[in-house]
């Protein structure tokens, strides 16, 4: 055999490059290890499920709470720490409600309402809106007691203690206006009265005084008349 062939053949420029590339990614490795890996200890708690329902009462103009499984009802907050419940009552922001959380100087009729809307299954804040509560928890009151007065032009309920539509009216306007220079109250009551006293005249019937007192004077007139024929 001849010295050629028992030479080793060289190693080729491209195994150079393969071992840096090894090299890159070992040390791209290694630094991915090192990393601290994400803290598991922040993930967010799961929101518990409670049946109190927190109910804005808009009579009082405060929240109230609401239990779904037993219909309780409190104007405290039982989800609040037993700490800032002490803090509250001793704060004396005010006293605990009784009777199942109702305010001891509530209206009785709202709270038959409520009452009421409990029973049937209704959100205690939306009993005023139904009048068929109203009208069978009104204390005496019969059927379709319910109040109310629709505004023509506006097209929405309004209070009773409200301005009608009358009161764009020419008499009210007159009566406004001449209110600046006279008493108009004081007027209106004498022209009341002088109607009144003129319907008692006309009711007024003659007694048997009278008509004999007309009868005599009618005979008087007649004799005076005829006098000087007798003379």
């Amino acid at each position: 055999m001849s010295e050629s062939s028992k030479e080793t053949p060289p190693v080729p420029e491209a195994s150079s490059s393969a071992e840096a590339t090894t090299t890159a990614e070992d040390s791209t490795a290694d630094t991915a290890t090192t990393e601290t890996p994400p803290s598991t200890s922040e993930a967010p708690a799961a929101v518990s499920s409670t049946p109190w329902q927190a109910i804005y009462s808009p009579q009082y103009n405060t929240y109230y709470f609401y239990n779904t499984e037993t219909q309780e009802t409190t104007w405290t907050n039982p989800l609040q720490p037993a700490a800032d419940n002490a803090e509250a009552s001793g704060s004396g922001s005010g006293q605990p409600p009784a009777d199942g959380g109702m305010i001891p100087n509530m209206d009785p009729r709202y709270a038959a309402m409520q009452n009421a809307a409990m029973a049937q299954g209704i959100d205690p804040a939306l009993a005023y809106l139904d009048p068929t509560l109203a009208a069978s928890t009104s204390a005496g009151a019969p059927a379709g007691s319910f109040q109310a007065r629709f505004n023509a032009r506006t097209g929405r309920f309004t209070a009773m203690d409200d301005r009608t539509p009358d009161h764009m009216s020419e008499y009210e306007r007159m009566k406004r206006m001449s209110s600046v220079f006279f008493d108009v109250d004081a007027w209106q009551n004498n022209l009341q009265a002088e109607k009144a006293a003129e319907e008692g005249k006309k009711r007024k019937k003659p007694s048997k005084k009278d008509l004999e007192r007309y009868k005599q004077q009618k005979k008087l007139k007649k004799i005076a008349k005829t006098a000087w024929l007798r003379t």
